[in-house]
């Protein structure tokens, strides 16, 4: 048995052992190999995943960012257009900001955003000559030491400058400027309007984005000066975020989105940066995060322990993890960067892009499945006033919070986009009938009744919806969106309807307006338009007291086109300034050539106040025309708000001698405190009033009452709309100064205007019936 045993040990085959030291050898080299590929493989994924959101985080503090800078550019643009054009020559400069009435526009503006500190208005020589700050300044303050005073003096192309930060000790505030250049009338530097702006309000903001211990978020100006960090660090405050000649320092200079890795000079620690620049300012966000904390957890010994449990799988996976590292790291990159482009990063809804294409796929699977859908817009009413009066960080939670309510209306298969700054599109689908889409409108509206909490306030905000059906309003999907717009601007325009469905009927305005705006543009240049004048009576003589001018414009295919038309459209393109130039010019003139020194009314549009020198206007035509001050009566409506620059530029056309009519008096809400906040020469019975008089106690009790109130402040009354013998005769009784009407005469051309005034010596009784018969 021995020798069998040793035998059958003999014929055993032996194995080397340098072959089992090679197999060892290349176990534990495959094993180390794949460990170093899992862990690269982790590493990898975690980086990109972080990379991403380090992007994401950027672009939503470059909105919030952008959008501190420009509603403070805003106040200052709006602080300059309120500057006289008689003002803006250095020698008046000085004392229209060292006026009260511009401390108390400063302090207004200086207190309609949280983020400002201060607004000064600095002349050309540098010297602070108007501020926001409620005490006065003892002696001169001169700025011209100032960075951005010297680079606005001194470069003809710059307009705008952010300063760097600097600390108020008296105050113990961190601020930084944002400085804007004013010109004289003839295109010279008179100056500049500087805001200082707290960078706790920047650095409050980034606080509340910071999610991990390592991170940090860097507002930076284009030339790397340090403008705000957080977490709050005194000594990078005016620094460079970059050292010399360094990567970082090139990227920056390109001034694009990009993302690098580099070690930062504040708490020399390697890190991933996410750089990006503001869309309109001189400045961008640098988010970093360390490499320590991102790959924390990911060490190299658990990979190989996890390698090993898997030690099985090892030919497959080191076959595999090389090659497809990369192409997984790729594809999550292009993955984040599809989303970005196709979502909006406030409320994570697609945006616009996406939702055109979602828009075309519905539409095309409606036409092969004979199912129907509504495709709903929704606008937000006054949007723009939220922005203005609470700040864009309270509009961007508004936005929010329309979005997530918004959100629960939908079903599963409804879809919701963000396509606008103020507006979202919903595509609800499948519809059955036109009543399912106005109950999502009517549950919409009935969401938002609800007050939207924003910054510790409580704000209404109002949906306009238009709504269209595909299978009604549209052969292509682009055709269904323009109908829902149209319905939309219909939705918009009546204030009696929350939501309009569109139909054939429904005309698009705007269109017609552009198209409005285009002939009106054309027919000012090329002096289409025509003033005819109305003859006004006085009723103590019988004679004529003088002519209002009125604004006509024939089209060359559309005929005669109401004043009540083309002036809402001349003020909404901004064409009433240049109008209103030419309407005071014509009719001054138009009345020098009158055989008597009859007086002559013009009205003046609330928009001509807000973007126009009204006072220069004036002054210009009477200088033109040679026409004497006394005869000109400039008629305005409680739509002109009397803010303290409106009642300055009427005391000042007071002072030059012409006189000031309030015009449909009665018909607003405002009239009373009118009368008391100016003293107007004369009142302008509305003819609502006039035409019911006769009929109506009521109105007969408002022109009594009108009547005496004007006799009370020294004022004179002209009566509109006169018609009737019965009218007249009633006015007369009642004590009104004047009346106008078609009764008297209707209003006529030039030529007419002069015949019908050198006819006046005649009783202008037995003329009225023939004079409207020549004109009508």
């Amino acid at each position: 048995m021995v020798t069998e045993s040793v035998a059958w040990n003999e014929s055993k085959p032996v194995v080397p052992d340098y072959v089992i030291i090679s197999l060892s050898i290349v176990t534990a080299v495959a094993g180390i190999l794949g460990a170093f590929f899992l862990f690269v493989r982790g590493y990898n994924d975690d980086l990109a995943q972080a990379e991403a959101d380090l992007t994401n985080l950027a672009l939503a503090l470059q909105e919030r960012t952008d959008g501190v800078f420009q509603s403070t550019e805003n106040v200052l643009r709006d602080v300059v257009s309120r500057i006289p054009q008689a003002c803006l020559q250095a020698h008046e400069f000085d004392g229209f900001a060292a006026a009260q009435t511009t401390k108390a526009t400063l302090v207004g503006a200086c207190h309609s955003l949280p983020q400002l500190v201060r607004i000064d208005l600095v002349n050309a020589r540098g010297r602070i000559v108007g501020s926001s700050t409620p005490r006065p300044m003892s002696d001169p303050i001169y700025l011209k030491d100032t960075s951005y005073y010297r680079a606005l003096a001194t470069e003809p192309a710059l307009t705008l400058y952010l300063g760097e930060p600097m600390r108020i000790r008296a105050m113990d505030k961190k601020v930084l400027s944002l400085a804007r250049k004013i010109l004289d009338a003839d295109g010279n530097f008179l100056g500049v309007i500087v805001a200082t702006i707290d960078l706790d309000h920047f650095e409050r903001i980034f606080k509340d984005h910071l999610r991990t211990h390592s991170q940090a978020i860097t507002l930076y100006r284009r030339d790397g000066i340090i403008l705000a960090h957080c977490p709050v660090s005194e000594r990078a405050l005016g620094r460079r975020v970059w050292r010399p000649n360094t990567p970082l320092q090139r990227l920056i200079a390109k001034n694009i989105p990009t993302l690098i890795r580099d070690v930062s000079w504040i708490d020399r620690k390697e890190r991933v940066m996410a750089l990006h620049p503001l869309a309109h300012y001189p400045a961008g966000l640098a988010v970093s995060r360390t490499v320590a904390e991102m790959m924390a957890g990911r060490r190299l010994e658990s990979r190989v322990v996890a390698f090993f449990a898997y030690l099985m799988d090892i030919g497959i996976e080191a076959a595999t993890l090389l090659g497809l590292r990369h192409v997984r790291t790729g594809i999550l990159r292009a993955a984040s960067e599809s989303y970005l482009s196709r979502h909006d990063v406030l409320t994570k809804l697609p945006n616009r892009f996406q939702f055109v294409e979602d828009l075309k796929r519905t539409f095309l699977a409606s036409q092969r499945s004979s199912t129907d859908f509504a495709l709903h817009l929704v606008d937000l009413n006054r949007f723009k006033d939220i922005n203005d009066s609470f700040g864009h960080a309270v509009g961007d939670e508004i936005v929010q919070a329309v979005a997530r309510r918004l959100r629960e209306r939908l079903r599963k298969t409804d879809l919701i986009a963000r396509i606008g700054g103020d507006e979202f599109a919903i595509i609800q689908r499948p519809i059955r009938n036109r009543q399912q889409a106005i109950d999502l409108a009517t549950a919409i509206q009935s969401a938002m009744r609800i007050p939207c909490t924003a910054g510790n306030t409580e704000i209404e905000v109002g949906l306009s919806i238009g709504i269209a059906i595909a299978s009604t309003d549209g052969k292509t999907s682009n055709e269904i969106l323009k109908a829902a717009d149209i319905a939309l601007y219909a939705a918009k325009s009546d204030s009696s309807c929350s939501y309009r469905i569109f139909d054939s009927g429904i005309k698009d305005a705007r269109a017609e307006r552009r198209a409005l705006e285009g002939a009106l543009k054309a027919a000012l240049e090329n002096k289409e338009l025509d003033l005819f004048y109305q003859p006004i009576l006085d009723l103590a003589t019988n004679q004529m007291w003088g002519c209002e001018a009125l604004a006509r414009w024939k089209h060359p295919t559309k005929g005669m086109i109401s004043p009540l038309q083309f002036i809402p459209t001349a003020e909404e393109s901004g064409l009433i300034g240049p109008m209103g130039d030419w309407i005071l010019e014509e009719a001054c003139t138009t009345a020098m050539t009158w055989p008597q020194p009859l007086k002559v009314a013009i009205n003046l549009s609330p928009v001509q106040f807000r973007s126009r020198d009204v006072v220069a206007s004036v002054r210009t035509a009477l200088e033109i025309s040679g026409l004497p001050a006394h005869r000109l009566v400039l008629e305005i409506t409680e739509s002109v708000k009397l803010t303290e620059e409106a009642t300055a530029a009427l005391k000042k056309l007071k002072a030059l001698g012409v006189s000031i009519a309030l015009d449909d008096f009665g018909t607003g809400y405002a009239s009373m405190s009118y009368l008391s906040s100016f003293p107007f020469d004369k009142i302008k019975i509305d003819q609502s009033f006039v035409r019911n008089m006769l009929t109506s106690a009521d109105s007969r009790a408002i022109i009594k009452a009108t009547i005496g109130l004007a006799k009370d402040l020294n004022m004179s009354t002209t009566a509109e709309g006169v018609e009737t013998e019965e009218q007249l005769n009633a006015l007369r009784l009642a004590g009104a100064s004047q009346a106008q009407g078609y009764l008297i005469a209707k209003p006529m051309s030039r030529e007419a205007i002069a015949s019908f005034i050198a006819d006046v010596p005649k009783p202008l009784a037995r003329k009225r019936d023939e004079s409207s018969r020549a004109v009508a």
